[in-house]
């Protein structure tokens, strides 16, 4: 009798201290998501700033080396269109590519074709898949494509927002600016990244500066810019691309110098 006593006692010892235990260790891991920590990997929980960008963009900024170009940072080269940076209507005055159904700012045109000259003088065979792009197009092609998640019913709020994924809301896509433009290979036009000539988009990002222009949305850099496009090459004058490419940072990590 004695003996399963002393057995029932050690047992429920035993038993309370495992209990500590695990509410510790929940303890612990309520804490961590509290303080906007992700439990399961142990790192920060990334989420937006009230101006769209990552909070890591303006920390990489800072880890940058060389002395940052003298311009003047809010002339047209260096307008933002995306995720809390809405352009609204802005509407820029543009001319055709190569006598295409295409359209670029005009005071960017002479560079893109130069771009494209020495991309053919290279051996490859560059096409123009998307450059300008209006208000109401991009309006357009967000609304066709809510209403194809939402068929046979009217688009919802939600369909919008399912839409914004693959379609940037009108305002906000760098394709309005009319200083970027999507260049595929002439027999490899999708704009699937993975489907496209890899010899060619190796050549455009090494490139690109000579003529004044960057990749846009590094793969690297999704987490600032929301997108990863290989093929989206961005105006903004020979100065800021070489000093953009060389430090590997993206657009709203470069204007994000000179706030």
């Amino acid at each position: 009798m004695q003996t399963k006593r002393i057995f029932s006692a050690f047992a429920f010892t035993l038993l309370s201290i495992l209990l500590l235990l695990i509410v510790a260790s929940r303890g612990s891991e309520a804490a961590r998501f509290a303080s906007g920590v992700d439990a399961s990997l142990g790192q920060p929980a990334p989420a937006p700033t009230d101006a769209g960008v990552m909070p890591g963009a303006k920390e990489d900024v800072e880890q940058t080396l060389g002395e940052k170009p003298d311009i003047d940072i809010d002339s047209w080269e260096y307008i933002i269109a995306g995720p809390g940076h809405n352009i609204g209507s802005y509407a820029p005055y543009t001319v055709t590519i190569e006598n295409t159904a295409q359209y670029f700012d005009e005071r960017a045109i002479t560079p893109l074709l130069d771009f494209l000259n020495a991309a053919r003088a290279a051996g490859y065979t560059p096409y123009i898949q998307t450059a300008y792009r209006s208000y109401s197009t991009q309006n357009y092609l967000l609304n066709g494509r809510a209403s194809q998640i939402a068929w046979p019913d009217y688009p919802t709020v939600e369909d919008y927002a399912e839409a914004e994924r693959y379609v940037a809301p009108p305002g906000e896509s760098d394709h309005q600016t009319g200083l970027g433009v999507d260049i595929t290979d002439r027999y490899y036009s999708s704009l699937d990244s993975s489907k496209l000539d890899q010899g060619f988009m190796t050549w455009l990002r090494e490139h690109c500066a000579e003529y004044g222009f960057i990749l846009r949305y590094p793969p690297a850099k999704e987490s600032i810019t929301g997108r990863s496009e290989l093929y989206h090459f961005r105006y903004v004058g020979v100065e800021a691309a070489e000093y953009i490419m060389e430090n590997n940072l993206c657009l709203e990590q470069f204007v994000a110098l000179y706030e």
